[in-house]
C-alpha cells in the first residue's frame, strides 16, 4: 500500500489537501534492480558492440559514463529519432 503525503496549496483559504503518492519500500527496491539491471544492459551492449547509443545531436555514445549521464539529462537520442535523423559520420563509413 501506498503512503499518502499531504500537501496545501500556497494562498488557500480553505486548505484544501493534494495527497502525493509516495513509493513502498518494496518500489523502491524494484525501482533499484530494474536500474541496475539496465546499466549492466548497456554495459553489455556498449563491451561486445552489439548496440550503439547517440545523443541528441548525433554523437556516438562510446563510455558507460556517456550514455547514462545522456540519460540522465534526457539526452539520449530514441530509437524512433535515430532512425529519422541518423548522422553518417566519416570514421564510421570507413569502419
Amino acid at each position: 500500500m501506498r503512503a499518502l503525503h499531504v500537501s496545501y496549496a500556497k494562498n488557500n483559504p480553505k486548505r484544501r489537501t493534494f495527497p502525493e503518492l509516495v513509493p513502498t519500500p518494496a518500489e523502491r527496491e524494484a525501482t533499484h534492480r530494474a536500474a541496475l539491471e539496465l546499466v549492466a544492459l548497456i554495459d553489455k551492449n556498449l563491451s561486445r558492440g552489439i548496440c550503439h547509443y547517440r545523443d541528441r545531436t548525433g554523437r556516438l555514445l562510446t563510455t558507460l559514463d556517456e550514455v547514462i549521464h545522456a540519460i540522465l539529462n534526457n539526452d539520449l537520442m530514441s530509437l524512433g529519432q535515430a532512425e529519422v535523423e541518423h548522422v553518417w559520420r566519416p570514421k564510421e563509413l570507413a569502419a
